[in-house]
């Protein structure tokens, strides 16, 4: 005859073993994690960045002939349309890492952007290739997803193996932008500068004035200056997708490490690398 199941005996059980489940997630040291979800969301939101790609073209009708300024006022239309390829690819790495960080500590929030939203956001990105627009999609879809579970260590896990690959190329896309489109454009305006300047102070009979000439001199050193340091602001923010991407590259490769104290300790020269990029980015952006 079999035995009578206890119902209170079974009911104890369970109950203990999802304590110990609780414990165990409890216990996990997620700090290194955290840090970082922290640092590199906050690093890889540099939407002004964007928005003075658009502006340089009004700077530069002060240094281009009237005849140019046709041109410039279409290529800012293009760029408006653009400026959405960069949005969402760095909407979407800040998204990745606020994910990461509320499942450390267990604050997990719906993910703000629904994938109607992205499908639209993608139809306008206009400087995306199809494969860049998939690895959105695979990240966005992993973050829709996130589990509410107890077992925050898994989850973890889960996201960072899962994501990696599509976060490196969402990363490599931003970057290939940033350097291609935005640093090379500021280096053109450099130029543009420069010859303005250049024009009018070499202008053939132009009267060598003192006074005039040391103003030119000071207005073109003050111009370029502050062309120097976007360009220096755009190097600075590749360096910062840079250091996000070795650090989740770091725990791509060392996932099963996630929740262990040691992990702490190793990771620590990836987050010193990021946090000093970052402070870098934050004085040149001043």
């Amino acid at each position: 005859m079999p035995r009578p199941v206890h119902i209170g005996r079974v009911f104890f059980r369970v109950f203990a073993i999802s304590l110990v489940a609780v414990a165990v997630s409890g216990c996990a040291n997620f700090d290194a994690v955290k840090k970082f979800a922290t640092l590199s969301s906050n690093a890889a939101n540099h939407a002004a960045l964007t928005r003075d790609y658009i502006a340089a073209l009004d700077r530069r009708k002060q240094y281009q002939p009237s005849v140019f300024h046709a041109e410039l006022e279409a290529q800012k239309t293009r760029r408006e349309a653009q400026q959405a390829s960069l949005d969402v690819l760095q909407q979407t790495v800040v998204g990745y890492m606020r994910g990461l960080g509320e499942l450390t500590t267990g604050e997990i929030r719906t993910f703000d952007k629904s994938l109607k939203d992205l499908g639209g956001s993608l139809n306008k990105a206009t400087l995306l290739t199809s494969d860049e627009k998939e690895a959105i999609g695979a990240l966005s879809t992993l973050l829709a997803r996130r589990a509410t579970a107890i077992y925050r260590q898994n989850e973890i896990k889960k996201l960072i193996r899962d994501g990696n690959q599509p976060l490196q190329e969402i990363i490599k896309a931003t970057r290939k932008i940033v350097t291609r489109g935005i640093y090379a454009d500021l280096q053109v305006e450099s130029t543009v500068v420069a010859r303005y300047y250049d024009n009018f102070m070499l202008a053939p009979g132009n009267p060598m004035e003192p006074v005039a000439m040391a103003l030119a001199r000071e207005a073109k050193i003050e111009a370029l200056g502050r062309v120097d340091s976007r360009i220096k602001d755009a190097q600075a923010y590749d360096v910062v997708l840079e250091k996000i991407a070795h650090g989740q590259q770091y725990l791509h490769e060392h996932v099963n490490m996630v929740g262990d104290e040691a992990l702490n300790e190793q990771f620590s020269p990836y987050m010193e690398e990021l946090r000093y990029a970052y402070r870098n980015l934050l004085e040149i952006a001043r």
